[in-house]
């Protein structure tokens, strides 16, 4: 027989929020081992207007018996459906800002899976109606000013965010990064989300050798570590964005760091977000005028053909000069 389940705020007894990237989540669920998970986050603090969604989630203990898949993901105009192990079915309605969800006991009482799919997948689908763009790029911060690090995939982009972490920088993301506005300017969020290096890094880290690969999100086999344990790097939850740097790989030993053109910024960004539903006008908006204000930051493209550890420090070094001119 088929199950029939319902998902009705009112219906679920119990009730929690929390602050995420400068929005706030509002929990409605049948499970106590909800309250648990959502325990590990900020309670809510005030949001800017419209940073506000909600997730219904029931744990549903048969879900444990059926197979588990791959994570997958459709999308049907404002709506997108995912997979997500262990034997989790959720859904996003990006016009009523709201998350349904269907969980196993296991992904329920699993804290990598709230950090490492859950809570960066919503905010990922979610964050242009919530007042979150998120974008392609690593976030670090030196002497309180968040530094960005973009590129195309295979750039070098998480090894480089590494060797800076090792160099004293505070880490705040890897891969992706949730820029939210105040009055202030732009400030960079990250998730807690896992720093991802590839097998071949080892040669960079010998630390990763008291590790083992595993099969990431995208099928690829890769080091999965929690920044602030196993990596020992100094975390922070958000920062103020003052550098912008576009990673380059050279072919040949050296490096340069050179300015590039905020058309450059804004067609890099505009081109490696997440498509979004042609009704998702006011979203679409959004992101691209966060797009815009980041293009008016400083910004270089920096080319290196040298060791993650070398760009670093050339990286480093270039900042050290920029604050002692200004």
């Amino acid at each position: 027989m088929a199950r029939t389940l319902r998902f009705e705020r009112h219906t679920l007894p119990f009730r929690t929020d929390f602050t995420i990237a400068g929005t706030r989540c509002l929990i409605a669920t049948n499970s106590h081992q909800i309250l648990s998970a959502a325990a590990n986050w900020k309670p809510a603090a005030t949001c800017p207007d419209g940073a506000t969604f909600e997730m219904e989630v029931i744990v549903d203990p048969s879900m444990d018996a059926d197979p588990d898949r791959s994570t997958h993901f459709r999308g049907l105009r404002h709506l997108v459906f995912a997979f997500l192990p262990p034997r989790s079915f959720v859904t996003y309605d990006l016009r009523r800002k709201r998350v349904h969800a269907l969980l196993s006991s296991a992904a329920a009482t699993d804290h990598a899976f709230w950090n490492a799919l859950l809570l960066p997948i919503t905010i990922g689908v979610l964050g242009t109606t919530i007042g979150v763009a998120p974008l392609h790029c690593a976030c670090l911060e030196r002497d309180g000013a968040g530094v960005l690090v973009a590129g195309v995939s295979g750039a070098g982009k998480s090894t480089l965010s590494a060797a800076l972490a090792q160099r004293g920088f505070a880490f705040i993301s890897d891969d992706w990064t949730y820029l939210s506005v105040s009055p202030s300017g732009l400030t960079a969020h990250g998730l807690s989300a896992p720093l991802k290096l590839l097998p071949d890094t080892v040669r960079f880290f010998p630390q990763l050798r008291n590790f083992s690969p595993r099969r990431s999100l995208n099928g690829e086999m890769a080091y999965e570590l929690d920044p602030g344990g196993s990596f020992a790097c100094r975390v922070k939850a958000a920062t103020a964005p003052r550098h912008l740097f576009f990673l380059e790989r050279a072919r040949t030993s050296g490096s340069s760091v050179v300015p590039c053109s905020p058309r450059f910024v804004r067609d890099f960004f505009e081109s490696s977000g997440e498509r979004l539903a042609d009704e998702l006008t006011d979203a679409k908006a959004f992101r691209s005028e966060v797009i815009r204000t980041l293009s008016t930051y400083p910004c270089w493209t920096l080319n290196s053909g040298e060791s993650p550890e070398v760009t670093a420090g050339a990286l480093d070094d270039f900042l050290r000069e920029m604050h002692h001119a200004a």
